[in-house]
C-alpha cells in the first residue's frame, strides 16, 4: 500500500516536469534566434541626382512593399525593422536597384547605417554581335515550354551588335534574313551583369576525296529523311567545302553508289571540320 501510494505521488509530478521541459525546449529557439527590432538609416548617396525609395521584401512570397518616400540626393530616411529583413532600393523608374540584408546592429546598440552609392540594371543584358560577315540577322527569343519563337530585336548588320534585357534561362535563336537558324543561346548573367553572345558563319565541313575514284556529297534532311545532293561529284585528290550547322548529317556514296559512309558534323559555328573519305 505503501509503495502504491508512492508511484502515484510521483506520476504527476514527472508529468509537470515533462510538460516544463516541452515548453522550454518549444520556446528556446524563439529565444535563441529571435530578430531584434533595428532603426535602418538609408543615405542616398548616388552620383546623379537620382532620388531612391526603399521596398520590403517580404520574405514568404516575395512581394515587395514601399516602405520610404523618395529620397533626394544627399538625404536620409529611416526605416523600422528588424535584423535579417531584405530592402531593395530603386530609383524612379524601379528599373535600377540596390538590394541589402539588415544586420545585427552592434552590442548595445539598435541602429544599422545604410548607404545607396550605385544602383544596377534589375534585367541581365545580353548583347548579341553579328560577326558572321554573311549579312544581317535577327535575334528571337524562344518560348522553351511552347517552341514559340517571338521576334527580340530589328535587324542587326554585320559588325553591328544589339543588347536585350533579359532573365538567367532565358533562350534566344539568332537566325539570317531567310530564317535560317545560326546559332542558339542560354542566358546565364544575373540582374546588373551584361553577357556578350557572338554569331560567326555557319560550320564549314570539307570532304577531301582520298581514294582513287570519284564521289557525291549527299545532305540528310533530318525532317524528312531524304537525301538531297550537295554540289557537282568530287574528283580523286579534289575536296569540298560545305556549310552546315552543327550536328548536320551527311552521306558519301561512290561513283557507282555501291558504297557509302555517313559523317556528322560537330564543329561549332564558325569553325572548320575535315572529313578523309574512304569507302
Amino acid at each position: 500500500r505503501k509503495n502504491e501510494m508512492t508511484r502515484s505521488s510521483l506520476a504527476p509530478t514527472a508529468l509537470r516536469r515533462g510538460f516544463l521541459l516541452a515548453i522550454l525546449f518549444c520556446t528556446l529557439p524563439l529565444c535563441l534566434f529571435a530578430q531584434r527590432s533595428v532603426t535602418i538609416k538609408v543615405t542616398n548617396s548616388l552620383k546623379d541626382d537620382v532620388p531612391i525609395a526603399v521596398y520590403w521584401r517580404n520574405p514568404t512570397d516575395r512581394e515587395e512593399k514601399r516602405v520610404t518616400h523618395l529620397i533626394p540626393k544627399g538625404e536620409t530616411d529611416e526605416i523600422e525593422g528588424y535584423s535579417g529583413h531584405v530592402f531593395v532600393a530603386y530609383d524612379q523608374s524601379v528599373q535600377y536597384f540596390k538590394e541589402f540584408i539588415t544586420p545585427e546592429p552592434k552590442a548595445g546598440e539598435s541602429v544599422v547605417d545604410f548607404t545607396v552609392s550605385a544602383l544596377i540594371k534589375k534585367a541581365a543584358v545580353a548583347r548579341f554581335v553579328n560577326r558572321s560577315g554573311s549579312g544581317p540577322m535577327e535575334i528571337f527569343w524562344k518560348n522553351t515550354q511552347t517552341g514559340e519563337e517571338v521576334k527580340a530585336s530589328p535587324e542587326i548588320a554585320s559588325g553591328d551588335w544589339y543588347d536585350v534585357e533579359s532573365h538567367t534561362g532565358h533562350v534566344f535563336v539568332a537566325k539570317n534574313m531567310e530564317g535560317t537558324k545560326l546559332k542558339e543561346f542560354v542566358v546565364k548573367a544575373v540582374p546588373g551583369v551584361r553577357e556578350e553572345h557572338t554569331v560567326g558563319d555557319k560550320a564549314k565541313a570539307t570532304f577531301y576525296n582520298k581514294m582513287r575514284k570519284t564521289m557525291r556529297i549527299f545532305y540528310i534532311d533530318e525532317a524528312t529523311g531524304k537525301e538531297v545532293g550537295v554540289g557537282q561529284d568530287i574528283e580523286p585528290g579534289s575536296y569540298q567545302g560545305v556549310f552546315a550547322d552543327p550536328g548536320h548529317k551527311f552521306i558519301v556514296y561512290d561513283d557507282k553508289k555501291r558504297r557509302s559512309k555517313e559523317y556528322t558534323v560537330s564543329a561549332a559555328f564558325g569553325e572548320q571540320q575535315t572529313f578523309h573519305v574512304e569507302l
